[in-house]
């Protein structure tokens, strides 16, 4: 069971990576760029590069390169704040909002693929496993146990 899940995971970022594909390619993004600009606009409260490091469990460089290129592009302004002059918070442009609407909608028809044929009461359990998984993923990443010599 387990290594079908596994297996089935990878399909499915195949898939999501898949539907963006003509989206990027108009746009000229890279798939991580296009996950920046949709982690900030879905996730307000979480506006800095650190926030996209911790919470995507991506890399600090390679998040850095992205931040860089969609600022290069006007997509995302940097900002620091009265009394924090050392954290940067990324906010999205007015240049972003068509991007962002064009992302949301293949995440919206990907959402919709994943779940044809579920009834309510089967999605209502599959996001209730699927937290209490997550939970327990970071649980097991803040203990270190993601690492082979620990």
């Amino acid at each position: 069971m387990l290594p079908a899940f596994f297996i089935r995971s990878q399909g499915m970022r195949k898939l999501y990576c898949g539907l963006f594909t003509p989206l990027l390619e108009r746009w000229d993004l890279t798939q991580l760029e296009m996950d920046i600009l949709l982690f900030l606009a879905n996730n307000p409260p979480f506006d800095t590069a650190r926030d996209i490091v911790e919470k995507r469990h991506l890399a600090k460089s390679h998040v850095s390169v992205g931040v860089e290129s969609l600022a290069g592009r006007g997509f995302l302004e940097r900002q620091r704040r009265e009394g924090n002059r050392k954290t940067i918070h990324l906010h999205l442009t007015e240049a972003a909002a068509p991007v962002i609407r064009e992302g949301r909608a293949v995440q919206q028809q990907y959402v919709q693929m994943l779940l044809a044929g579920f009834s309510e009461a089967e999605k209502n359990g599959l996001f209730r496993l699927l937290e209490k998984m997550g939970e327990n993923v970071e649980t097991a990443l803040a203990a270190g146990t993601d690492r082979a010599d620990g």
